[in-house]
Parts: structure tokens; sequence; C-alpha cells
């Protein structure tokens, strides 16, 4: 794709007049009230003939314009907002680069690092290690990294990658990683961790950490200022390259084409290349299949979410960490009640330690149950249960609820609930007679058939597999 000014659409003579008038779209549509705060603060990044990159002052908003604007099926979808004053436009994008942040990607002043007085955001000043508008975080070292059996082989490979591991030489190149899973389960620490290992044992690698994000922002404005030959060249003279948040390279078509190119010629040199995404490669819609190919080719991690006694260990392991000592049964309580991820977990901590301290006494599991009553909430109403399940398979299809749980085995009917059930078990912990019963009492044998039957439709129809991964994403 190559990027220029959109033809003269309604007057839209430049990126000025094309982003006043899509405000001007966005009033009319929503409201001053939503424009004030969802569409007043957007930037244009960048427009063509088919698509329009709009930049987002913050991630939250970013998220929510993507959710409830973009992403929604209505006739007053933000695309078609878009399309009213631009027909041409196939795709309308929405990222967040920082302000402070939106850096070109500079020359090395010398073979192992970049120059200190460019604009990049650097670890420091003379390190080896390079940040592009992502800050890496000081807490994110393998030190900090509770190891759990549910991310013991993550852990492991991930050491590997930063060349500390015994198993350093397991393989003879050097093997892509690519890590996914939910959202607060450490994914990025551990991606940041290979990068502070680097830069501690190693100054003569040169690596780069940034967000599939921001690899697009960079890419774009290479275009756009005609540095692009100087941008690849940048990216192909490093040593390992870790990109976090790789699904929001999905549908960038000319990015993802340049991702790919990069990606396999630090292959081919054997340099290491960590990707870490929300969900793994076969599931990353809109995206080239080569490039899902080579993905593939490499180690695949899946951070599975942690059990009860995952959840038990990282909180005795952050206790001492804060060397704090907190009473067993509380510590099991935390463990038992917030199931929702790794990050609400270390919240709930804190915040228990912060009362203890600022309340001058011991904390007991009364005190503890009233101090983290929303952390509860919050997780017993964001945890899967087979009754949100079956509402939003229900919407879905446009089907009834009661649907779900009768004898009508009409194939309108009947794959929906087969589809319900499949995600019950995998969703939730409840046991096959336990899902039976919820859907009018159909006995166990019926749910392993409708599990099994959906596994092998999702291997053989693309249609399927699309249709139970955005289940899974909306119930998540």
């Amino acid at each position: 794709m190559t990027f220029e000014a959109l033809p003269n659409q309604q007057n839209l003579n430049n990126e000025s007049d094309l982003l006043t008038a899509i405000f001007a779209a966005c009033r009319k549509e929503y409201g001053e009230d939503s424009f004030g705060k969802w569409f007043a603060a957007l930037d244009l990044v960048s427009n063509s003939s088919s698509e329009v990159i709009l930049n987002a002052p913050s991630k939250f908003v970013r998220d929510w314009i993507i959710r409830e604007f973009l992403n929604n099926k209505s006739k007053n979808n933000f695309k078609n907002i878009v399309q009213t004053v631009a027909p041409s436009v196939k795709k309308v994008s929405i990222i967040h680069v920082s302000k402070n942040n939106q850096t070109q990607i500079s020359e090395p002043s010398t073979p192992s690092h970049f120059s200190s007085e460019q604009k990049v955001v650097n670890i420091s000043k003379h390190d080896n290690v390079f940040a592009f508008g992502t800050e890496l975080n000081s807490r994110y070292t393998f030190k900090n990294f509770v190891s759990a059996k549910y991310n013991k082989m993550a852990l492991s490979m991930a050491k590997i990658a930063a060349g500390i591991d015994a198993q350093t030489n397991l393989f003879d190149d050097k093997i892509p990683l690519f890590i996914h899973g939910n959202v607060g389960i450490g994914k990025t620490h551990l991606a940041q961790a290979i990068a502070w290992q680097i830069k501690e044992s190693d100054k003569s690698k040169k690596v780069v950490y940034l967000s599939a994000e921001k690899f697009m922002y960079h890419f774009v404005q290479s275009i756009r200022s005609g540095g692009a030959m100087e941008f690849k060249e940048k990216m192909r003279s490093i040593d390992v390259l870790i990109v976090d948040d790789v699904q929001f390279i999905a549908g960038k078509e000319s990015t993802q084409q340049e991702f790919m190119n990069s990606f396999n010629h630090l292959v081919e040199e054997n340099k290491q290349v960590v990707l870490v995404c929300d969900r793994r490669p076969s599931d990353l819609e809109n995206i080239d299949e080569k490039l899902k190919s080579r993905i593939s080719g490499g180690m695949i991690i899946n951070f599975k979410n942690p059990d009860y006694q995952d959840r038990l260990e990282i909180l005795k392991a952050k206790a001492a960490q804060m060397e704090q000592e907190i009473c067993p049964k509380i510590l099991s309580y935390l463990a038992e009640k917030i199931t929702t991820n790794v990050r609400d977990l270390e919240g709930a901590m804190r915040k228990l330690v912060c009362s203890k301290m600022l309340d001058e006494q011991e904390i007991t599991l009364e005190t503890a149950r009233e101090v983290l009553s929303d952390y509860v909430r919050a997780s017993n109403s964001a945890a899967p249960t087979i009754q949100k399940i079956q509402k939003a398979v229900a919407q879905f299809y446009n089907l009834k609820l009661s649907d779900l749980s009768s004898n009508n085995r009409s194939r309108q009917i009947a794959r929906p609930r087969q589809i319900a059930m499949y995600l019950c078990k995998n969703l939730t912990s409840e046991s096959f007679p336990s899902i039976g019963k919820e859907f009018g009492g159909k006995n166990h044998a019926t749910v392993i058939h409708s599990v099994k039957t959906v596994q092998e439709l999702m291997n053989s129809d693309q249609n399927i597999l699309q249709e139970v991964k955005s289940l899974e994403e909306k119930i998540k």
C-alpha cells in the first residue's frame, strides 16, 4: 500500500480537512457528549485511498472506540461514519502511540548501539536495549517473575531466549518464540525480562522491544517521510526483536508484509525473535497465511490460566517479595476467590498490605473479606458461567435462551447448543453431568458427543472455528 492524500472528496484537500470532516460527522451521529468524550482527541496518523489510521490519546480510549463504535454491526458503525466523508476508505484503524514517544528510529552511532543523542526511548543512554515508544518496567525481570506450574514452560523458553538457561544449547539455531494467553497473566513481564537480562549479560547484542502497534506507527511514518528503506535496514540490523501485542497487526496488509520480511530476515540470520499475543497463531484473524505459517514454525507457548495451587504459590511469593507475613487462611481465601488473572491477584495483595500498614493492625480473614470485596465481586462477575455462556450463544445466533435447553434437533438450534456445551466445558470447571443438567437435563454422553463434534468441526470448518473464537472472546 502506498500512502498518499485522499482524492478530493467533499473538498478534503488535506489531512486537516479530512479530520475536521470526520469530527463533524461524529458530532452529528453520536452527539456532542460522546464526541467530546471519545473522538475529540483523535489525531490522523495516515490516510490512503483505502485506509485511515487514527491515533487515540490512551489505550482505554482506543479500546473503547474499537469495541463500542468500530466493531459493532449497527448502521452508525464508526467506519460507516468515516465512509460518509471518504467513500473510498475500506478500512479504519485506531491505534495508541503516546505523543511523547512518536519518534523515528535513528542511525546507530556504532555497530553495537544507537546514538544516545537521538530521539529514541532507551533504558539508559549507553545500553544496548531500545524500546521504541514503550517504556520498559523495571520490575519486569526474571528475578521478580513467580514460577508456577501454569507458566513453567514459558519461563524456561524465555530463559533460553535470553541465554541464561542450562538448556541454551538445546537447539542448533535460534527458535522464534511465540507466547500467547489471556490478559494479565505475565506475558509482557516475561518478554521484558528477556530484554532486561540481555541488557545485563551481553552488551554486544542490539535488542529492540516494541509493540506491534508501535511497529506499524514507525513503518507508516517512515513511508510518509521517505525513509522506508532506512526503516527496513534498521529492523534487519538488530540481534533480538521482541514484539508485544502482535494481534494489533491484523488487517494491516503493508505492515504485515514488512513485518514478515523483517521476521524472515532475522530468523534466517539466526537472530532471536520473541512475539507476544493474546491468542494463538491459528486464531489470528486477517493475518496473511504465510506469516501465520512462519510464526507457527517456531516454539509456541500457551500461558494457561493459573489454577488454585498456582494462585496460592503466586500469593506466597508476592508476600515474601513485599516482606509481609500474611495468614495462610487469608492467602487461601484470595487464591480461591480471585480467579481472573495474576494482575488482579497482585492488586489485591497490594491493597491488603496498604490497609494493614494504614490501620496499623493485623489483617484478619473477616477484614480481608471487607477490604477485598470489590476484587471478589469483579472476579465473580468476570468468571464465565454456564448461564453467561448460554446467554452469549443465544444472542450470537439470534435464538431464544430456552432453545438451548429444548429437545429441538433442527440444525439451526442443535449446532449452537453443541457449541454452547463445548464452551461450557472449555471455559468453566463444570463437569459433563453438571453441564447437561443446565441444558434441559441432557445426559453426560450427549455433552461429551457435543464437545467432540465441535472440536472436529473446528479443525475442518473455518466458519465454525471463527464463530467459536468470536464467542470465546465475547465471553472472556
